[in-house]
């Protein structure tokens, strides 16, 4: 009897223990990611930047790179706040702080597909631009995003429901208002279409260009070009489309996470967004030159 006690006993504790040990590793994990992209991204931006000084060139992909470097300087100057409410456990600073620093990055990657996009379909359509059209559209993106969107997204993020003040990052009962979940879904669809229709389309491509010039495929610069670009699918693919997957699962059944278990996975998913600021890095390696 006392053998079944201890037992039981055991099995409550390991039980007990199992959250606490999964919750911890998932800090673990996102504290290892944000590390990642910080040191990646600040090395990649910084070489990047100093490679286009020397060039000084004003091309459509030049400026398209340029804005990538800007939208990642502003995800890195925010994640050393992520870091420390992950590290410390509580979150130090004000309420706005906190909800600007969780919209940054639902801005940084949305912004960033976007000229991934961008590039893609520029190249894809063979697309040149006098340098007046390109800073003008470019520019024009730019103001949308800084007049209108971000304003309006920081009206409204975070704001619907109270939220603790030593807690950040958990602004999940904001998909209790169906406009949420409805701003979601549409996101996520959008997203994940164009991603598919874009990675289609670019393997067609691909295939055609490769068919085409085989056996001495290297040695063209379409093929180069073609092949080039997938590599922005790859990183939407890798870093963007899982975030997205699992937030449909996320949005039908966090209202049964009592354990905040799938609000972690979540923000894992989330930190993994921010390994799209390696891109620069794969730049200067040679491997999307």
């Amino acid at each position: 009897m006392m053998m079944l006690n201890s037992s039981i006993t055991q099995q409550n504790h390991s039980s007990n223990d199992t959250p606490l040990d999964s919750s911890e590793k998932l800090h673990a994990i996102l504290i290892v990611l944000y590390i990642i992209s910080l040191a990646g991204g600040t090395l990649g931006v910084i070489m990047m930047s100093r490679q286009l000084f020397q060039r000084r060139s004003q091309s459509v992909m030049t400026l398209m790179i340029i804005s990538l470097l800007v939208l990642h300087t502003f995800l890195l100057l925010s994640i050393p706040f992520r870091l420390s409410y992950y590290v410390l456990g509580e979150w130090k600073f004000d309420t706005f702080a906190c909800r600007l620093a969780s919209a940054i990055i639902y801005l940084h990657m949305y912004a960033t597909f976007a000229f991934y996009v961008a590039i893609i379909v520029t190249r894809l359509l063979r697309l040149e631009f006098r340098k007046c059209y390109t800073t003008a559209w470019v520019g024009a993106a730019w103001l949308v995003g800084a007049l209108v969107i971000a304003p309006v997204l920081l009206s409204y993020y975070g704001t619907s429901k109270p939220y603790k003040p030593s807690e950040c990052f958990q602004f999940h009962r904001e998909l209790l208002e169906a406009r949420m979940v409805m701003a979601n879904y549409c996101l996520i669809g959008i997203l994940v279409a164009v991603c598919v229709v874009l990675t289609v389309i670019q393997l067609t491509v691909i295939y055609r260009v490769a068919v085409k010039y085989w056996p001495d495929i290297n040695s063209h610069v379409e093929f180069r070009a073609q092949a080039k670009s997938f590599f922005f699918i790859l990183v939407t693919l890798v870093c963007f489309m899982p975030h997205h997957i699992f937030r449909v699962y996320y949005i039908q059944n966090y209202n049964l996470d009592k354990d905040h278990k799938l609000l972690l996975y979540n923000e894992a998913f989330l930190a993994l967004t921010t390994m799209c600021c390696l891109d620069m890095l794969c730049f200067i390696a040679g491997i999307a030159h």
